[in-house]
């Protein structure tokens, strides 16, 4: 079995599997009629650990042993992600979220974002941890094991950089569908305030799904640095600045859709790119 550990059998089941075991856990409190509740609340959320937890099961099920462990040290090594990558992630996200602010508020006339994490912090350094914490769990914890340091490689093997990093952001962004008719979510808001702004949601995040992807051919496959853009992508572009307007919330969405098409025409015309691409992805098996 584990001499076809790249085979694409294996990565339809992780994509079956995932959807089935998130949408099931997602919509049984919806049709049931009791969502908002702690079981509702609970059962939820269990479906959301299916990216990661159905990898790690293929991981160690199919994997020889050197490719598992490359798999956990691209996972966990912070040397192969490196400084230089998070950081201007962080100087992405930042500047677009100012940006954005400085729009919404001063020429638009938007409420101003209430920013209520970053007045706990100031009330308390400490609860920076808590903040930390409650964003790897919302995304990178319970989902990058799976998109990126699963799903990611082969799809980029099987339709190159490009056409592979939206397959997988597709995918990523139809797999949230139980979060539309589950209260208290931004995607449930979204399609209450408009159903443009809801479709839109999909190819948000198949453009930061391209995003994600350029980092990790920059940093080699690291699969912590991709979980890193999508941590700091909920933290700095929506979590700190909670709570918000939908106004606000769509501005900041459409503007770095903005700076995520500025990637894609990098990456498509970009020579030096494709070459580099070429070259980390030819490595892949």
């Amino acid at each position: 079995m584990k001499k076809n550990w790249m085979s694409s059998k294996y990565l339809v089941v992780f994509f079956a599997l995932t959807l089935a075991w998130t949408w099931i856990c997602g919509f049984i409190p919806v049709v049931f009629g009791f969502t908002g509740t702690g079981a509702g609340t609970f059962v939820f959320y269990f479906g959301g650990g299916a990216p990661s937890v159905v990898a790690l099961f293929l991981v160690f099920l199919t994997y020889p042993a050197d490719k598992r462990k490359d798999y956990f040290r691209r996972c966990f090594s912070f040397r192969l992600a490196g400084w230089k990558w998070p950081l201007i992630t962080v100087a992405v996200f930042t500047a677009l979220s100012a940006i954005c602010i400085a729009v919404g508020v001063g020429l638009l006339g938007f409420e101003m974002p209430t920013m209520d994490y970053i007045k706990a912090v100031r009330a308390n350094p400490l609860n920076i941890l808590l903040i930390i914490l409650l964003s790897l769990i919302s995304g990178p914890l319970n989902e990058e094991f799976g998109w990126r340091g699963y799903a990611l490689d082969r799809l980029l093997l099987k339709f190159g950089f490009l056409k592979g990093s939206l397959i997988l952001g597709f995918i990523w962004a139809i797999w949230h569908l139980p979060w539309y008719f589950t209260p208290g979510q931004a995607q449930y808001n979204l399609l209450r305030d408009s159903v443009f702004h809801a479709v839109m949601f999909v190819p948000s995040v198949m453009m930061l799904s391209v995003f994600v992807s350029f980092v990790y051919i920059k940093t080699r496959r690291s699969i912590l640095a991709g979980a890193l853009v999508h941590m700091l992508s909920n933290l700095i572009g929506s979590q700190l600045l909670s709570s918000y307007t939908t106004d606000m919330s769509m501005l900041i969405r459409y503007t770095n859709m903005l700076f995520f098409l500025g990637v894609i025409i990098y990456s498509a015309c970009s020579a030096k790119f494709r070459a580099e691409a070429a070259e980390v992805i030819g490595k892949v098996s």
